[in-house]
C-alpha cells in the first residue's frame, strides 16, 4: 500500500465535494432569474392596478363635478323658490287689499244700492255728458277691480305652480345628488381596494427584491467557495503529481536495488557453486590418494608382520590387523535463498508512511528492513539483506503478497502488493492468522486480523 492512494482519495474527495458547490452556484442564477421574473410581473400588475386607480380617480372627478353642478343647480332653485315665495307673499297682500276694496264696494252696493250711486252720480253731474261719464267711470272701476282681483288670483296660482315645480326639481336634484354621492363613495371604495392590492403587490415586490439580494450574496459566497475548492483541487493535483513522481523515482530506485541484489545474489550463488564444485573435486582426489597410501601401508605392514610372524612363530600366535576405513566423500551443499549474514535493521527506525501496510509490519517486526520498497518487493529485498526467504509459513514471520495476489476476501494492490505479520500458523489445515495495516482497512495503523490459506505465499523469517 502506498501513500499515493491516500492522496488520490483526497483529490477524489475534494473533487466530489466541489460538485454541490458548483451546482449550487449555477442554481443561484436560475433562482435570481425567477426572482427577476416575479419582480417584473409584480411591477406589471402594479402598473395595471395604477391605471385602474387613475381611471377611478377620473371617474370620481367627473362625479364630483356632476355633484357640484347639481349643488349649484339646487342652490339656484332654492334662490328662485325664495323669490317666488316673496312674490307670492306680495300677491297675497295685494289680493287681500283688493278683496277688502271689493268687499267695501259690494257692501256699499248692498246698503245704498247700485242705483243710488248712479243717481247721485247723475244728480251731481253738471251736464248729461258728465252724467254719462260718471256712470261709465263707476262701472269701469267696478269691472277693473274685479278683473284685477281675478288676475291677481291667476298670478298667485301660477306662482304657486312654479314653486311646486321648483320643489319637484329640488327633490329631483337631491335624489340625483344622493345617487351621485353613492356612486362617488362606491368608486372611492374600489379605489381604496385597488390601493390595497397595489400595496400588497409593492410589498411582494419588496420581499422579492430582498430575496434576490440575499440570493446574490449567497451566490457570491458560493462562487468564492467554488474558487477556493478549485484552488485546493489544483494544489492537490500538483501535490499528487509530485507524489507520483517521487514514488516513481523510489520505485525505480527500489527496482534497481532489487535487480542489483538479484545480480549479486546470483553471482554469489554461482561463486558458491563453483567453490562447492572445486571442494568436491578436491575431496575426491584426497580420498583416492589416502586410499592408495593406506593400501601400500597395509601391504608393508602385512609383509613386516609375516616376517615377524615367521621369526616369532614359535613363541607368538599370528594376528590379522583391521584395515583402515576409507573416508566418505563430502556432499555438495544445496544453495538456499538468504540465510547469510543478515543486516541488522532493529535500530533503523520506521521510515515508511504512517497508515501503510509496510509501516505497520515495521512497527510489529522491528527487524524488518527500513528501505525494502513496496510490499511485493520485500521478499527480494530481504533476501538481498541476508534473511531467509521461502514458502514455509511460521509464526513471527513476515508474509509478502505479489501484485494483485488474493488476500483472504480481497486482493492485494495490483501495483504495490501487500505485506502482513504472521501471528500464528495452523498446520492441521495449513492456514495462517495475520495482522495487518493499510488504507483499505477499518484501522489503517492496525491491527486488522484475518485468517487465510498459507499456500503460495512468500515468507520472510527473522
Amino acid at each position: 500500500m502506498k501513500k499515493s492512494i491516500l492522496s488520490a482519495l483526497l483529490v477524489c474527495t475534494i473533487a466530489v465535494s466541489a460538485v454541490p458547490s458548483i451546482a449550487l452556484a449555477d442554481n443561484y442564477d436560475q433562482q435570481i432569474q425567477e426572482k427577476d421574473q416575479k419582480i417584473s410581473e409584480l411591477q406589471g400588475k402594479q402598473s395595471g392596478v395604477q391605471s385602474q386607480i387613475d381611471g377611478l380617480t377620473s371617474e370620481i372627478a367627473t362625479v364630483s363635478g356632476q355633484v357640484k353642478d347639481l349643488e349649484a343647480k339646487q342652490d339656484q332653485l332654492n334662490k328662485d323658490t325664495m323669490k317666488l315665495q316673496d312674490k307670492i307673499a306680495t300677491l297675497k297682500v295685494r289680493i287681500a287689499k283688493r278683496n277688502e276694496v271689493i268687499k267695501n264696494q259690494a257692501r256699499d252696493t248692498q246698503v245704498k244700492g247700485q242705483a243710488t250711486s248712479y243717481v247721485s252720480a247723475v244728480l251731481d253731474a253738471d251736464s248729461l255728458s258728465d252724467v254719462i261719464g260718471r256712470v261709465q267711470a263707476m262701472s269701469t272701476i267696478v269691472k277693473a277691480n274685479k278683473s284685477l282681483m281675478e288676475q291677481q288670483k291667476a298670478d298667485e296660482k301660477a306662482v304657486e305652480a312654479k314653486v311646486k315645480d321648483n320643489e319637484a326639481k329640488v327633490a329631483e336634484v337631491q335624489e340625483n345628488q344622493k345617487e351621485l354621492e353613492a356612486q362617488k363613495n362606491e368608486i372611492a371604495n374600489k379605489q381604496a381596494e385597488l390601493n390595497v392590492v397595489k400595496a400588497n403587490y409593492a410589498a411582494e415586490q419588496a420581499t422579492a427584491e430582498q430575496d434576490k439580494s440575499k440570493l446574490k450574496k449567497q451566490q457570491e459566497e458560493a462562487k468564492a467557495e467554488q474558487a477556493r475548492i478549485l484552488k485546493e483541487q489544483e494544489e492537490a493535483a500538483k501535490a499528487q503529481k509530485a507524489e507520483q513522481e517521487r514514488q516513481a523515482k523510489e520505485a525505480a530506485k527500489a527496482q534497481k536495488a532489487f535487480e542489483d541484489a538479484q545480480a549479486k545474489a546470483a553471482k554469489e550463488e554461482a561463486a558458491k557453486a563453483e567453490q562447492a564444485k572445486e571442494s568436491s573435486e578436491s575431496s575426491s582426489a584426497s580420498s583416492t590418494e589416502a586410499s592408495s597410501s593406506a593400501s601400500e601401508e597395509s601391504s608393508t605392514a602385512a609383509s613386516t608382520t609375516e616376517t615377524k610372524t615367521e621369526q616369532t612363530s614359535s613363541t607368538e600366535n599370528s594376528k590379522t590387523p583391521d584395515p583402515t576405513p576409507t573416508p566418505a566423500p563430502t556432499p555438495t551443499p544445496t544453495p538456499s535463498t538468504g540465510g547469510g549474514n543478515k543486516v541488522d535493521h532493529t535500530g533503523s527506525g520506521n521510515m515508511y508512511a504512517v497508515g501503510q501496510c509496510t509501516w505497520y509490519v515495521k512497527q510489529v517486526a522491528p527487524w524488518a528492513g527500513t528501505y525494502w520498497g513496496n510490499g511485493c518487493q520485500w521478499g527480494a529485498s530481504a533476501a538481498a539483506d541476508g534473511f531467509q526467504v521461502d514458502g514455509t509459513p511460521a509464526a513471527g514471520a513476515i508474509v509478502s503478497f505479489g501484485q494483485g495476489q488474493s488476500v483472504g476476501t480481497w486482493n492485494a494492490d495490483p501495483t504495490y502488493g501487500h505485506v502482513a505479520y504472521v501471528q500464528s500458523y495452523n498446520a492441521s489445515n495449513n492456514t495462517i492468522t495475520i495482522t495487518q495495516g493499510g488504507m483499505g482497512f477499518p484501522s489503517p495503523t492496525g491491527p486488522n486480523t484475518a485468517t487465510l490459506s498459507a499456500a503460495g505465499l512468500t515468507y520472510i523469517h527473522p
